[in-house]
């Protein structure tokens, strides 16, 4: 059974898998659905996929979130071509949503898979068929 909390409920609390799963988060009039984690946060989406949200999983000293909106904020234009369009409200990171390789079912070619590889794979399709870096913790870092 989901329940739907407002973001500000949640945030600066431990969420664990199961609760994530269930929760529905009410983000600037929009219900974000549970879609994915990574090693630091779950990850959202809205209904019509359009967008995704990120929450930190648990109050560990590092806000994740400040991080990865800093990287984006200090990163080159050429960079941000390569990078998730990413911005911050209420402490959560707003990206433009990508289907990740992981799920995508494509083929990539060298140059694709070198880029997913220097970001540690976390890569993923815009709607126009554009790879782009979704963890920009993790950009051209390998």
């Amino acid at each position: 059974m989901s329940k739907i909390i407002n973001v500000i409920d949640v945030l600066d609390n431990k969420i664990s898998l199961e609760d994530a799963k269930s929760m529905i988060i009410m983000h600037k009039g929009e219900a974000y659905t549970y879609f994915d984690e990574g090693l630091t946060r779950h990850v959202y989406a809205n209904a019509d996929k359009t967008k995704v949200i990120k929450l930190n999983m648990r109050e560990s000293g590092i806000n994740y979130n400040q991080m990865e909106i800093d990287i984006y904020t200090n990163a080159s234009e050429e960079s941000k071509e390569q990078m998730v369009e990413t911005t911050i409200s209420n402490n959560l990171i707003e990206q433009e949503f990508v289907t990740p390789i992981k799920f995508g079912g494509k083929k990539l070619t060298i140059p694709q898979r070198l880029f997913a590889r220097s970001c540690r794979n976390e890569v993923g399709w815009t709607v126009d068929g554009k790879l782009q870096c979704f963890d920009l913790d993790e950009f051209k870092k390998y």
